[in-house]
């Protein structure tokens, strides 16, 4: 018995040996500093949310087991630093729907927001230049792998982290998209509410593209959704109809779907060959305008507005001259609740028809609780949804002032005839897997409100609900 005591210690101890040996001949530092560091403000979104990185996290892992094997320590600094800010730049267009050859665009986006504001961005930033300084400094002295059996398991490390990733991320996978598939037929809210060509009796057209009006899948939002956007008031004085069109990529996508019929990007549009509606309207009588709270220098909608043939722009500052007040938040400009006056004097006092294209502003995500913003308090809707969604609730507070002042210029018994149609751009691009999920992925909400007394419109589809 004693023998076989002494046996099974023995054994006790050289298995303990083994384990020992094996810990310290597994290439665990490879892996922490060339995958997990690098992609840690990645990692950390798992739980939250986030567009799924699997294609890219396996890119990044490839060319980190070759990039780690090479003997230049400063080479192998120079090519992680671009690995990891391609990775970085690659999320952040895939989290805002835009498409990865526009990055050079992304220089304009900051110049004229203010992530500061947010806590969110100054966190993402903060652990992305931490973990980013870290990973320079310690993946180059990582040493290179001394055996097949450590290399093997570091290419297993490369496949379980994009595996992480595709489960992580998959409840949401469908609402990342930036182009359609191909041959997928097109659909907009002007084509369906028949509003592509001018109108037979020269009405006035007014056509609103509302920032992240998204359509509704929770049921708190869908009856927010529904008290704003389906008044009852609006059956007397309007023909109401309701529907919905796919959407693919950003806001600038939206405004192409709707004013040109494609789905598109616009530093990729032949301008020159399109035949847009403002462009359409024109030559049919109209005096066409585009309005919208930001600088025009954003996305060059100063450049690209005029080839669509608008005769006329009103940015931010022209907005605010015209007496819009100033709105704080991440995306500051002229408030989109000023807007509609401006619009009803415009039609009120024309002498001829107008066709007038309004993109809000103040929706744009994320939406913070400011002051100048009037976002500091949000007070709709049941009281435990609010507290546990604070920026849907502030989302729809905006959403719901935009309603207000929409209803009160399209019930105005001195306006004239106007058909007013409204689309979301794109859904609400949430950070987190909850408020993504409590919207339409594919889909974006419009609301068509036809004069009474006007003719119906050659182009005119059948009704959509």
């Amino acid at each position: 018995m004693a023998s076989l005591r002494s046996g099974a210690g023995a054994s006790g101890v050289s298995g303990l040996q083994m384990l020992a040996l094996l810990w310290r001949s597994l290439p665990w530092r490879w892996p922490l500093f060339w995958l997990v560091v690098p992609n840690l403000a990645l990692i950390l979104m798992w739980p939250i949310g986030g567009p799924p990185m699997k294609p890219a996290l396996l890119i990044f892992g490839w060319l980190a087991l070759v990039v780690s094997q090479l003997p230049w320590t400063w080479f192998k600094r120079a090519v992680l630093f671009l690995m990891i800010a391609v990775t970085t730049v690659f999320y952040v267009c895939e989290m805002f729907n835009i498409h990865p050859l526009d990055i050079w665009l992304l220089p304009s986006f900051l110049k004229e927001i203010h992530p500061w504001q947010s806590w969110e961005y100054v966190l993402a930033g903060a652990v992305f230049l931490i973990a980013g300084g870290i990973a320079l400094y310690q993946a180059p002295r990582v040493p290179r792998f001394r055996s097949i059996p450590s290399a093997l398991l570091a290419l297993l490390a490369v496949f379980g982290l994009a595996g992480l990733d595709g489960i992580a991320t998959a409840a949401t996978r469908g609402s990342y998209h930036s182009a359609p598939l191909p041959g997928e037929p097109f659909s907009s809210a002007t084509h369906s509410a028949g509003l592509q060509q001018p109108p037979a009796d020269r009405r006035n057209v007014l056509l609103i593209v509302v920032e992240a009006l998204g359509a509704p899948a929770g049921e708190v939002e869908r009856g927010l959704f529904n008290a704003d956007w389906n008044r009852p008031g609006w059956s007397g004085r309007y023909e109401v109809r309701h529907g919905t069109v796919p959407y693919y990529g950003s806001t600038t996508n939206g405004e192409l779907r709707e004013l040109c019929g494609v789905w598109g990007e616009y530093v990729r549009f032949d301008f020159a060959k399109a035949d847009c509606m403002p462009a359409r309207y024109g030559r049919a009588g109209y005096r066409t305008v585009a309005m919208h709270s930001f600088p025009g220098t954003f996305f060059d909608r100063d450049h690209w507005y005029p080839k669509l043939h608008f005769n006329e722009r009103q940015f931010g500052a022209e907005l605010r001259k015209a007496g819009a007040r100033h709105c704080g938040g991440v995306f500051p400009g002229a408030c989109d609740t000023d807007v509609p006056k401006q619009i009803a004097a415009r039609l009120k006092a024309a002498k001829s028809p107008q066709f007038v294209y309004w993109l809000t502003l103040n929706s744009h995500l994320p939406v913070i609780a400011d002051k100048a913003l009037g976002t500091d308090h949000c007070d709709i809707g049941p009281r435990d949804w609010r507290e546990d969604h604070p920026q849907i609730c502030r989302m729809f507070l905006l959403h719901h002032r935009l309603a207000d002042s929409i209803d009160a210029m399209a019930m105005d018994p001195t306006l004239p005839p106007t058909d007013i149609l409204i689309v979301g751009d794109h859904m609400p691009p949430f950070f987190d897997r909850d408020g993504r999920m409590r919207f339409n992925g594919s889909q974006v909400p419009w609301i068509y409100l036809k004069a009474k007394g006007t003719t119906e419109p050659a182009s005119s589809v059948p009704r959509s609900h």
